[in-house]
């Protein structure tokens, strides 16, 4: 359990870390792919992943996701004090909100490990792949490729936390797994993939804040409500007030963080996994 809550403040700070130098990369004169900074970046996002992967042991999906989108808060800090964004009161309040928020829904977090993984569950996640990957040709829309990608990144959060927390297989034994945690896998992989260009698509069609609000959104609410409704991560008895509320704060600071008034030039943020 300590492991986990150590893992998941060290992922929140890497993913912060990310989203300033994906937005450094973003912002140069060069192509992203060819900016060092913007590799970086990519890697920090990769260190936060494995960091959260480790937090979803025994934390519950709504808990890490909503660290994971309070991460652009941390992103907010590391630009001020780079110079390169200046905070105003309004993102300091932003900032207060989110960590209330956050503070709220671990206060209704119930630990533990993930419910074994079933058909029903591969087969709600596979679809949302499927919707990805058909929509690749067709959607041109800044905000609805936010929305796919932080569908995609939902997907992924939820494998992710199904596997890990498989007491029955471990998940570095990999060779014993069932048929079911080997299309798990397939379906994080995909999930990631498909998040990662839908996310790219929209952040080259237009400003950063339709992109990421609707990635966070999708990427925060779509495992808050598989894990209810279908892995039984159920939040302390007589918490679901603070649920709701946490869980509006943490997405309404973060978003205001993204205002295109509070920044100085559009940029990239850590998309969350």
């Amino acid at each position: 359990m300590t492991l986990s809550i150590v893992a998941l403040i060290l992922g929140v700070l890497a993913y912060g870390g990310a989203g300033a130098r994906l937005s450094d990369g973003a912002q140069g004169e060069a192509h992203p792919l060819k900016s060092f900074a913007w590799w970086v970046g990519t890697g920090l996002q990769g260190l936060g992943f494995i960091l959260t992967l480790l937090a979803r042991q025994h934390l519950p999906l709504l808990i890490v996701q909503a660290a994971v989108v309070g991460a652009l808060a941390v992103t907010a800090l590391i630009q001020h004090a780079a110079g390169t964004r200046r905070l105003r009161w309004v993102d300091g309040w932003a900032i207060f909100v989110v960590i209330l928020g956050i503070a709220l829904l671990a206060a209704t977090t119930v630990p533990g490990p993930a419910v074994p993984i079933a058909v029903n569950h591969l087969i709600v996640l596979g679809g949302g792949v499927v919707l990805c990957l058909a929509t690749l040709p067709v959607i041109s829309n800044p905000g609805v490729s936010g929305l796919l990608s932080g569908l995609g990144f939902a997907i992924s959060a939820i494998t992710a936390r199904l596997l890990v927390a498989d007491v029955a297989h471990a998940i570095w034994r990999f060779w014993e797994w069932p048929w079911t945690s080997w299309v798990a896998a397939f379906l994080l992989v995909a999930g990631l993939g498909l998040g990662q260009v839908h996310l790219t698509r929209g952040l080259a069609r237009s400003h950063a804040v339709g992109v990421l609000g609707t990635n966070y959104l999708a990427s925060t609410v779509v495992p808050a409500g598989i894990g209810a409704f279908m892995l039984g991560e159920a939040p302390r008895e007589g918490t679901w007030w603070m649920v709701i509320l946490g869980l509006c704060l943490a997405l309404a600071g973060s978003l205001s963080l993204l205002r295109p008034e509070a920044v100085a030039e559009p940029e990239n943020a850590p998309a969350p996994r």
